[in-house]
């Protein structure tokens, strides 16, 4: 029952996310980046000294572009790379690092190998990890698209201190995802009206 729900799910916000208005979306990407930006700089007390995005790749996608160079002003940025085994990995980048992608799985952009260090060979601070998804709740669930990358990434860094912030648009928020064992919650929710703090 839950994986045919979260079949619905999947194909119903995949055509809410296609016919967005595309004026509307220029303008409400900002927004999103502010409230995004907003959260990880209110972790005063354990300070964020590493970001992980992610670089927009279906159709209605939130664009990080803006969270991206706000935070290279001040702290490491890795974006999103899947290997040939499957495992997705972050890439650290630089001021340019739209000159230095390539297309992986599923024709999804993503940085180079050589573009930086690979966050496994990094000793990392803080981590937040800003998570895509197609459907969220306010209890912190998340609908991604099927691959399970986030999925496993977040499994392995479980007891980590990081700070998870799913990104989104409002009308992705609904009443309840349906959820395996095995998915991790989130702590934030960000889209264009507000920040959400999963209680």
């Amino acid at each position: 029952m839950g994986q045919h729900r979260k079949k619905e799910m999947r194909h119903d916000i995949k055509v809410v996310l296609a016919n967005l208005d595309k004026r509307w979306q220029a303008a409400a990407h900002g927004e999103v980046c502010r409230r995004v930006i907003g959260v990880i700089e209110s972790e005063v007390s354990h300070p964020i000294t590493d970001v992980l995005a992610w670089i927009p790749n279906f159709a209605g996608e939130v664009d990080l572009a803006g969270v991206v160079a706000e935070m290279l002003k001040t702290r490491r940025v890795f974006l999103p790379r899947v290997e040939e085994d499957g495992g997705m990995t972050f890439v650290q980048v630089g001021a340019e690092w739209a000159s230095k992608l390539e297309r992986g799985a599923r024709n999804v952009a993503q940085p180079r190998a050589d573009s930086g260090q690979d966050l496994r060979d990094v000793e990392v601070g803080r981590l937040a990890v800003l998570v895509p998804g197609l459907a969220f709740d306010v209890m912190g669930a998340r609908l991604g698209r099927g691959g399970g990358y986030y999925d496993r990434f977040l499994e392995k860094r479980v007891g980590d201190d990081l700070l998870t912030i799913g990104v989104c648009w409002s009308v992705q928020v609904v009443p309840q995802v349906p959820t395996d064992p095995h998915d991790v919650r989130l702590q934030w929710i960000c889209h264009e009206r507000e920040s959400i703090r999963v209680s």
